[in-house]
């Protein structure tokens, strides 16, 4: 434990010095006392080529895992994580919402990964949802930390990782506005999921290796309806920091996917 609790107490001066605090190269170990040691007896130094960044990563995981069980380094030990967030309680309502950083697939330069959206063709659930998968690709060079944990963060130095879609298919909302009488459209963004991480806290991460993936079971958390759509992923990581009663907030970076397009049917209604 207290080989990664100086990992990340080490990620937090880099945040500091401006380089994003998730991104994590081998190399920024040489820079930490305690693993001065284990990188020399494992070969590194300061300076050696990506090539075998992974290679050498491979060797120092046992030693991670040892002093961390709970820590997951995704694409050494497996080739892709699931996390089922699918039964995550919707947070309470950011204003009008998360906002698509683009209408064309892509990333933005802090947040190095390619996100994919897949939504099954085929009959809704009874409560007129269906069940949709994010798949996060890390397509950078360096190893990039992820916030893992389903359960809210508090206190500072939090981060959030929000996913969700975009789509024809999700039925408008409304409420009825008392003065007038009349429904309003609801403007909120439903979210899918979120994942919270803290710094002190080295279980809320999930370490992805170049090229590997994770993938999100989830909810969209809104009804859908009947007919052929097309769909959009959209990512967006805040840094969180409390002062005193209040909580500012930071975009670290956003992603959206290519777009997908998937047939949904109405629930038959006659049992089997």
């Amino acid at each position: 434990m207290l080989l990664v609790n100086s990992i990340l107490v080490h990620m937090e001066s880099t945040a500091e010095s401006g380089r994003p605090l998730f991104r994590f190269r081998p190399q920024d170990l040489t820079q930490i006392p305690m693993h001065r040691v284990i990188l020399a007896q494992l070969g590194y130094s300061s300076h050696f080529s990506c090539e075998d960044t992974l290679d050498r990563l491979k060797l120092l995981v046992p030693l991670v895992v040892l002093l961390s069980p709970g820590l997951i380094l995704v694409g050494l030990a497996q080739d892709q994580l699931t996390i089922d967030a699918s039964k995550q309680p919707s947070p309470p309502a950011r204003g009008r919402g998360p906002s698509p950083s683009s209408i064309s697939p892509g990333n933005s330069t802090h947040l190095p990964i390619r996100l994919e959206l897949r939504i099954p063709s085929g009959p809704l659930q009874p409560d007129g949802t269906t069940l949709v998968d994010f798949v996060i690709t890390n397509i950078g060079d360096d190893v990039i930390l992820l916030p893992s944990s389903i359960k809210e963060s508090d206190g500072p130095s939090a981060y959030l990782l929000t996913l969700w879609f975009t789509s024809d298919a999700v039925k408008d909302a409304y409420f009825k506005d008392k003065a007038s009488g009349r429904p309003v459209k609801i403007q909120i963004v439903s979210t899918s999921a979120e994942f919270y991480g803290r710094i002190n806290d080295p279980h809320s991460f999930l370490w992805v290796a170049p090229n590997q993936s994770m993938k999100v079971h989830a909810s969209p958390r809104v009804q859908l309806q009947p007919g052929t759509y097309t769909a959009t992923a959209h990512a967006e990581l805040l840094h969180l920091a409390a002062h005193d009663s209040s909580v500012s907030s930071e975009v670290v970076g956003t992603a959206d996917s290519e777009t997908v397009t998937a047939t949904l049917t109405a629930t038959d209604p006659t049992p089997r």
